[in-house]
């Protein structure tokens, strides 16, 4: 009996439990694993949409699951730290995607909602727009997609998501349509924003069916702490 608890105390001191920063982080592997394998037991893809609606899940796994985790019980020093590996290992996932994207696109540019359906092109939607290593492809995704929207090919709220997060990103300028918001005193709002008193009009015209003060009221104030 007290060779056993001396074993296990042995192992246990091999092995200790992971800190709770380790376990935040575990937490976001976990959720790429949960859709990687989900996406293993499928048949393999007919078309391309079937291939990008699949990579959209695993785009949006590490992202969904870091908002459910709860950084408050981490030492204040301790969260940047975290913050830091948690998009780290987004990042490392977002780099791959972006790769699988690229091998899919088509001849001319883009996934047009005629062609592709509209769940599979806002799954292309979304790696690019966190491409934020990538400007070119990013750049590319907008000028093509500006022309289909206005050809009904392509919704008007992926464009203008993508032009306000270019034209901060990488223009450094302000953002047209208020889709890119910021933490201030505990609430969400747009960050730095053009003609602020028209901005739903320009929203309407790009067909976007909710006002700013409606989008913004879709943002947990409790996870509060930078931009999305």
């Amino acid at each position: 009996m007290i060779f056993g608890l001396l074993l296990f105390l042995a192992i246990a001191s091999a092995n200790p439990a992971p800190s709770a920063p380790e376990q935040l982080v575990a937490q976001i592997k976990a959720a790429y694993a949960e859709v990687e394998a989900e996406n293993a037991k499928l048949p393999p893809p007919a078309n391309i949409s079937e291939k990008l609606i699949r990579l959209g899940k695993l785009d949006q796994a590490g992202r969904m699951a870091y908002m459910k985790l709860d950084l408050s019980t981490l030492p204040e020093a301790d969260r940047a730290s975290v913050q830091h590996q948690i998009f780290a290992e987004i990042g490392r996932h977002d780099l791959r995607y972006q790769n699988e994207l690229k091998t899919l696109m088509p001849s001319e540019g883009w996934f047009r909602l005629s062609v592709y359906g509209k769940e599979a092109a806002r799954a292309a939607f979304l790696i690019v727009q966190h491409a934020v290593n990538d400007q070119e492809l990013m750049r590319n995704t907008l000028v093509r997609l500006e022309k289909l929207v206005a050809e009904g090919e392509a919704e008007g709220q992926a464009y203008a998501m993508l032009y306000d997060r270019t034209a901060l990103e990488f223009d450094h300028r302000p953002q047209r349509y208020g889709t890119q918001v910021k933490c201030i005193s505990g609430q969400w709002q747009p960050n730095e924003l053009e003609d602020p008193a028209n901005v739903n009009e320009r929203r309407k015209s790009i067909g976007m069916t909710q006002t700013i003060e409606q989008y913004l009221q879709m943002f947990d104030d409790s996870q509060c702490a930078g931009t999305v």
